[in-house]
């Protein structure tokens, strides 16, 4: 399988197993937008959280550390969600 595939099945990985809630969510949209901030400012919960999701999706489908940087940081994986 290639990595862009990965990738999109990761994101998906990401969307079913997060523990954040919607309201979680739209406090960092609204401090995104409020302090033009990235996800790490705005909601360091959540920035860890993509993280530790993304890393334990490439660990279960045997990808090198850290895989899908290639394709995108934190903040980017939350716009895509």
């Amino acid at each position: 399988m290639a990595d862009k595939e990965h990738f999109e099945k990761a994101l998906q990985y990401v969307r079913d197993n997060h523990g954040w809630s919607d309201a979680e969510e739209q406090i960092a949209l609204d401090n995104i937008n409020h302090y033009r901030c990235d996800i790490n400012i705005a909601s360091p919960s959540i920035t860890n959280q993509i993280a530790l999701l993304m890393d334990e999706y490439g660990e279960e489908n045997g990808l090198p550390e850290s895989w899908w940087t290639d394709f995108g940081y934190e903040d980017d994986i939350f716009f895509k969600l």
